[in-house]
């Protein structure tokens, strides 16, 4: 287990140079949850920490968000400010839990209410 830097997506904007690649790549499908949390296992199966540069897309954001939070991965988000030219960071609470194992939440897509 170790602590990664990584961006959302790749090519969406410059990175620093220390960030180590993208958590998703290839979405053809916005709406395909599945593969955005297959996608956030290949990434982070053997992560404790993410340090998230956010690039876009709330449906993959949230992934990675949940996925972090049911495998008790310490996560901080660094947003970009426009004003100042940097970035700036928001740590999201995961709750830790001593004995228990990790595990992959799949999603699935729930049908809107008639």
């Amino acid at each position: 287990m170790r602590k990664k830097i990584m961006c959302l997506f790749e090519g969406r904007h410059e990175m620093p140079s220390y960030v180590e690649g993208a958590v998703l790549k290839d979405i053809h499908d916005i709406t395909d949850l599945e593969e955005m949390s297959d996608q956030c296992h290949m990434a982070l199966q053997d992560c404790n920490e993410l340090v998230l540069f956010v690039t876009g897309l709330t449906p993959a954001l949230v992934s990675v968000v949940n996925y972090c939070t049911y495998n008790h991965i310490k996560l901080t988000l660094m947003h970009w400010n426009k004003n100042t030219g940097t970035y700036f960071q928001q740590k999201v609470y995961v709750p830790e839990y001593s004995n228990r194992k990790r595990f992959v939440k799949r999603t699935r897509q729930l049908q809107p209410a008639r």
